[in-house]
């Protein structure tokens, strides 16, 4: 039977990061620990009301007031071959778009993922256009898109040599996987971090929205069903039917970065193009007329003229 709700959730008032919090359980000699392991079994999920040193891609710190945000990090085996565990955070920036849905219904605001890890509002209509903390002006690379969630995907390996091209025979043969998920959820304009995020209630949800604990009980259910479906197709996201197509289909509809002239900022240098693919590397086709290039890490930033949300 499919897992709907994990199977463990501790709450904590306030830690650093929940992602280091798990990390330090299951690995306290720096590999994954079999005992630590089974007291964290997959789906399992660790949140904190607080977070004082969160952490986001790059290094970047990422502070949360009490009761502001969602900050919740699971612990995940999947059975997929190794080296189809690239496209996890990208399953999880569309199940937390799914998630989303419900709370901006009625509300001139859409959820899609941007490339690699992070979940967006864009306006839908002239009503978006309505003050701090929901898409007023432009923000270069953003346009008038803010960012409401992001991910954070740490792996531990399992001991042992593992078979890169076939999935683990059982959860204690797989690696863990620390998937950190924040939602911007009650804070007011002040206390979002940047000129680039919003908040569900800067955006106008109401109601239970405005309770961190509402959007985990949406969050985690569409997460867990979503990765039921990739295992049973083996790790390939575009084998896995869905009412629409496939999740490979619609991890691709979901994303705001397909089809924008964007700049990333890669390890090896800045590259300008246009992004062409998802798999889960991003495709660039470059501006200089050179060969498409998969793209495996780094910052997406969108041409202010083609930015999502930009009239």
């Amino acid at each position: 039977m499919s897992a709907t709700t994990p199977p463990r959730l501790v709450t904590v008032d306030a830690t650093g990061s929940t992602n280091e919090d798990l990390r330090r359980a299951l690995a306290p000699a720096g590999r994954l620990d079999a005992a630590a392991a089974e007291r964290w079994p997959h789906g399992s999920a660790l949140r904190a009301l607080a977070q004082t040193a969160g952490r986001g891609r790059s290094g970047r710190d990422w502070v949360t007031p009490p009761g502001g945000a969602l900050t919740v990090s699971f612990v995940l085996r999947p059975l997929v071959p190794a080296d189809r565990l690239g496209w996890l955070p990208l399953l999880a920036g569309l199940a937390v778009r799914d998630a989303l849905a419900p709370a901006l219904e009625g509300l001139p605001w859409r959820a899609r993922t941007k490339w690699p890890n992070d979940i967006v509002v864009e306006p839908s209509g002239p009503a978006a256009d309505g003050g701090p903390g929901t898409g007023r002006g432009e923000v270069p690379g953003w346009g008038r898109a803010r960012k409401i969630a992001g991910i954070l995907a740490e792996l531990i390996p399992a001991p042992g040599n593992r078979t890169v091209a076939r999935p683990p025979a059982t959860r204690g043969d797989a690696p863990a996987v620390i998937l950190g998920i924040g939602v911007n959820v009650g804070q007011s304009p002040g206390e979002l971090p940047v000129p680039w995020a919003a908040s569900l209630r800067c955006l106008g949800a109401g109601g239970d929205w405005q309770d961190p604990a509402t959007v985990l009980d949406a969050v985690a259910p569409r997460l867990l069903g979503l990765l039921d479906d990739w295992e049973a197709a083996h790790g390939d996201p575009d084998r896995a039917p869905t009412p629409t197509g496939s999740l490979g289909q619609d991890l691709r509809e979901a994303c705001a970065t397909l089809g924008a002239h964007v700049r990333v900022s890669a390890p090896g240098g800045d590259v300008t193009g246009t992004a062409v693919g998802l798999e889960p590397e991003l495709r660039l086709r470059p501006d200089d007329g050179g060969p498409e290039r998969l793209i495996m890490a780094g910052d997406a930033r969108v041409r202010a003229s083609e930015a999502p949300g930009h009239t």
